[in-house]
């Protein structure tokens, strides 16, 4: 009859290291965030990269998008018609629902790299299109 079979040893040595994240994003947040998610929220992680000249046409989000700007800048025109500039490194709160509707540009010279965490409702898409506000066609 046999007993349990022996535990081996650990090797002698130093610890292994903690796993390490890979960093997609690091930026400084600069606007307070409130975010109450229902249950079933959807949470997607993305990176766009535009073009020098390129553009995110007038959309706006169901739900909160958080977003570091990882290279070049982004210039948004929001739904009153100003814009905001964020260079990389800063981060962006995006407004909510269709009242929030806004644009994003790349008017630099380098390509333009966003990583965004969207907290959305279940089935709803990341963006949805939406025609420029009046406000923005009249500046």
């Amino acid at each position: 009859m046999s007993g349990p079979s022996p535990v081996a040893a650990p090797p002698a040595g130093p610890p292994a290291p903690d796993p390490v994240p890979a960093l997609l994003a690091d930026g400084l947040l600069t606007e307070r965030l409130a975010l109450a998610v229902p249950e079933r929220t959807r949470v997607v992680v993305g990176r766009y990269e535009i073009p020098p000249g390129g553009e995110l046409p007038w959309h706006y989000h169901e739900g909160r998008v958080v977003a570091v700007v990882t290279a070049g800048t982004l210039t948004r025109t929001l739904a009153d018609g100003s814009e905001c500039v964020t260079p990389a490194g800063e981060c962006i709160v995006e407004p909510v629902g269709p009242l929030g509707v806004h644009k994003a540009e790349n008017r630099g010279t380098e390509t333009l790299a966003i990583c965004a965490v969207f907290f959305l409702p279940d089935g709803s898409p990341l963006s949805t299109r939406a025609a420029a506000p009046e406000a923005a066609v009249r500046r």
